[in-house]
C-alpha cells in the first residue's frame, strides 16, 4: 500500500473511531505553512471528494502581528492551494493592549497558541462553524503526555475531539493515528511545500528536549511512540473505541 493510502486511512480511522466529522459540519482548518497542517489541509480536501458525508472546509491562515515573529513565506504555499483548488483565507490577529496574553505571549509556544486559538473560537462564532480542525500528530500527542508528567504531574493526553462547554464548537485532530515521519516523508512525495518551525523559543522550550529523549528510547525499542499512545487512548476513550 502506498504511503499516502496508509496515512489516508489512518486519518479517516481516526475521525471515524471519534466521531470527528458529521453531515452539515462546518470546519475551520488552520493552516500554519508547517508540514503537518499542510498535509492535512490536502488530505482532508482528497477525504471529503471520496466522503459520503455532506460537510464545509475553510482554510485559514492566522497572520499575528504581536511579539515574536515567527510567520512564513506564504506565496509558495499560496500557490499551491491555487493549484489544487483549496480556497485558503488570510486572518489577522492583534492582542488589545489591555489582554492579560501580552504578558505571556513569547514566553512559551503554547501562549502564541492560545491567542491564535481565541482568534479561531471567534471566526468560528463569526462564520457560524462548528469544528475547528487542528494539526497535531501522534508524536505531539505522546510528547504533551510526558510534558504533563513530568512537568506538571498529569496524566493527560491531548484529546482526539475536545468539545467546548461555553461554545457550540469541537476541536478535533484528524492526524492523531499518524506518525511525524510519515508526514514528513508524504510532503517530499506530494511535493507538498513547507516551512520549518521558525520561533527562536521552540530551541530553548522543554518540549524540544522531551521529544529528543523520546527519539532516543525509540531507537532502542521500535514503535516506541504507537506502542506508548494506543496503549493510553484505548484506556482513556475505553467508552468510545469499543462501541
Amino acid at each position: 500500500m502506498k504511503l499516502e493510502d496508509r496515512v489516508r486511512k489512518k486519518i479517516v480511522r481516526a475521525i471515524n473511531d471519534f466521531g470527528m466529522i458529521d453531515d452539515w459540519d462546518k470546519i475551520i482548518l488552520w493552516v500554519s505553512g508547517w508540514k503537518d497542517s499542510m498535509l492535512l489541509a490536502y488530505m482532508l480536501s482528497e477525504i471529503r471528494k471520496r466522503s459520503k458525508k455532506k460537510f464545509e472546509i475553510i482554510w485559514v491562515y492566522i497572520y499575528k502581528r504581536f511579539l515574536i515573529t515567527c510567520e512564513v513565506d506564504f506565496a509558495e504555499r499560496m500557490s499551491f492551494f491555487e493549484k489544487i483548488g483549496i480556497p485558503l483565507e488570510t486572518v489577522e490577529i492583534n492582542l488589545p493592549e489591555e489582554s492579560k496574553l501580552n504578558q505571556w505571549v513569547g514566553l512559551s509556544c503554547q501562549w502564541c497558541s492560545y491567542a491564535r486559538r481565541i482568534a479561531l473560537m471567534k471566526l468560528a462564532d463569526k462564520r457560524k462553524a462548528n469544528k475547528i480542525c487542528l494539526w497535531h500528530h501522534l508524536d505531539d500527542e505522546v510528547i504533551t503526555l510526558y510534558m504533563n508528567i513530568l512537568e506538571w504531574r498529569r496524566f493527560k493526553i491531548m484529546d482526539p475531539i475536545n468539545r467546548m462547554d461555553k461554545m457550540d464548537v469541537a476541536f478535533i485532530r484528524p492526524l492523531s493515528y499518524v506518525r511525524e515521519k510519515d508526514i514528513r516523508e508524504l510532503c517530499k512525495v506530494l511535493e507538498i511545500p513547507f516551512s520549518p518551525c521558525l520561533c527562536p523559543i521552540w530551541e530553548q522550550w522543554r518540549r524540544k528536549e522531551i521529544k529528543t529523549l523520546l527519539e532516543d528510547i525509540e531507537k532502542r525499542e521500535p514503535e516506541f511512540m504507537e506502542k506508548m499512545y494506543f496503549s493510553v487512548i484505548k484506556e482513556l476513550y475505553k467508552d468510545i473505541l469499543e462501541k
